[in-house]
């Protein structure tokens, strides 16, 4: 004999008034939009989908791809750091001259304007299409380096620079934050005034150097500096003071 709970009711059903209502809405209501948010707080989504990226398989396979078939293997700063002949050094992709936080915030920037979703899955699938798409400049440098230029210690000259950064530049240049075009501005005119010779050596006669392991860098000029300080302020979330814009 099978034991089991009976569903069935005795109870007689209820039947309750019902009333209908005919709403008309004109307009729908607006869903909140990621701008409305603190400067801190679009730092850290800016930040998740950063790593969202550096963490993807495919930004690891595009880092292996540009190593093994595009000469990647060698610091172009300190060009005696080479991978080879049983030497293994550290060699670090780095983006120039627009960093990895300043294309996912034009991106953000650009997907806000286009009332596209902020998903950040989306939106680190977009930077990695871009650089998939060669519109990212990336240079491959020693931990030394990378750290030195972190630091805006040393710059690096964009005639040093991989893929057509340019195209990112003319692509988004509607969504690219005031601050980073005045430093992307410093970059160029720098650059234009550094002459390169053996595409290995820096030398300018009008800049300053400083000599590290027995290479001349160009060091960072003021107003870059000054630059690279109004950056971190409005990282930070603080108000930048008013200053002009570099034409």
């Amino acid at each position: 004999m099978v034991l089991y709970r009976n569903t069935k009711t005795t109870k007689p059903r209820i039947e309750h008034q019902r009333t209908t209502l005919n709403i008309c809405i004109d307009e729908p209501p607006e869903r909140p939009k990621f701008m409305d948010r603190s400067a801190r707080e679009r730092r850290k989504f800016i930040t998740k989908c950063e790593q969202l990226t550096r963490s993807s398989g495919e930004y690891k396979e595009y880092i292996k791809y540009l190593k093994s078939h595009f000469n990647m293997e060698h610091c172009e700063v300190l060009p005696a750091i080479v991978n080879g002949n049983g030497k293994h050094y550290s060699i670090e992709i780095h983006h120039e001259p627009f960093q990895l936080s300043w294309i996912t915030d034009t991106v953000i920037h650009k997907r806000q304007d286009l009332d596209q979703s902020l998903s950040p899955f989306y939106i680190a699938d977009e930077v990695m299409n871009l650089h998939y798409e060669g519109k990212i400049g990336l240079i491959p440098l020693s931990t030394t380096a990378h750290e030195l230029v972190h630091s805006d210690r040393i710059m690096i000259p964009l005639q040093l620079v991989y893929q057509r950064y340019d195209q990112f530049w003319d692509e988004y240049e509607a969504w690219i934050p005031d601050y980073v075009k005045d430093i992307i501005r410093l970059k160029v005119e720098r650059s234009q005034q550094c002459n390169l010779i053996q595409s290995d050596v820096l030398l300018d006669p009008v800049v300053t150097y400083v000599n590290v392991d027995g290479y001349e860098f160009p060091t960072v000029p003021d107003e870059w500096q000054n630059a690279l300080a109004r950056q971190r302020i409005i990282e930070s979330g603080e108000e930048p003071e008013a200053t002009e814009s570099i034409a």
